[in-house]
């Protein structure tokens, strides 16, 4: 009994630390109180992609593979969201690698840019894992799923990488992510350049629809984004010198900058977050 008591003093403190830090940071915190509290065992990362690419590729991490160091069975799972975040599909892709590249199948719809989450199903679970390493009565693992994409413009490119964008949505679909009592300003350390096009991608994880005010430093001028949950707005730069803005109620808002953007034959094509 004494012991129990003991394990549950340590659970109640913990608790009650998070639950401070998280009272301690209100206007800062990207994630919900829920979320830090009980995390979902599975949580992706949200990801852009472009549908004028010659190719897209996703470079897949196996979690499993690389603790254990050897090969294990796991389903690459990817669900794919519309403009106005509403469900396109789902792909699924088995394998046993430690790293995976990963060509996606034709995607329904003409839009330009949609995003997608990714999570990992496998017979092999994490407490296995635990219990094969000697660890299972220490430590809890929960799984986030990142990733990298590669983009081709043209047949012949050697690719632009980047990875996802902030996210945390878990493979239900709940949303750990959150906006802010106030909003925040992010500037990117990066000067646009007049000589270059730009497409401004953004994408919204949370539950409720995301405001997100561009403020062009270098000039009077404002343009104001509104975009559903799970959705995907772009804003096309050109012509402009200078440095932009984002405000927000995320406390993290930065978009998915493609430079000089699809069609492009040209080979200047890049894609960076700054």
């Amino acid at each position: 009994m004494d012991r129990l008591i003991i394990i549950l003093n340590k659970f109640i403190c913990l608790k009650m630390k998070i639950f401070l830090s998280y009272l301690k940071n209100i206007n800062h915190n990207p994630y919900s109180l829920w979320f830090m509290l009980n995390p979902p065992q599975n949580v992706s990362d949200f990801f852009v992609f472009d549908r004028y690419c010659n190719k897209v590729v996703f470079v897949a991490e196996n979690l499993r593979a690389l603790i254990l160091g050897r090969e294990i069975n796991v389903t690459h799972n990817f669900i794919f969201f519309s403009q106005d975040g509403d469900f396109l599909g789902k792909q699924t892709f088995v394998a046993k690698d430690f790293f995976n590249k990963i060509i996606f199948k034709s995607i329904p719809g003409h839009e330009k840019y949609i995003s997608f989450i990714h999570y990992v199903e496998s017979d092999f679970s994490f407490a296995d894992i635990l219990f094969e390493k000697g660890l299972n009565k220490k430590f809890k693992l929960n799984e986030q799923n990142r990733g990298y994409l590669i983009f081709y413009p043209i047949s012949s490119s050697l690719g632009s990488v980047v990875h996802g964008n902030f996210g945390g949505i878990s493979k239900d679909l709940k949303k750990t992510a959150i906006k802010t009592f106030l909003n925040h300003i992010y500037t990117p350390i990066y000067k646009f350049d007049n000589s270059s096009k730009y497409d401004l991608v953004f994408n919204n994880p949370t539950n409720s629809i995301l405001y997100i005010n561009v403020i062009f430093n270098n000039s009077s001028k404002r343009i104001k984004l509104k975009i559903p949950s799970l959705g995907t707005k772009y804003l096309i730069i050109e012509n402009y010198d200078g440095s932009l803005s984002f405000e927000s109620r995320l406390s993290i808002c930065r978009p998915l900058i493609f430079k000089n953007p699809t069609p492009n034959e040209y080979g200047n094509f890049d894609v960076f977050h700054s």
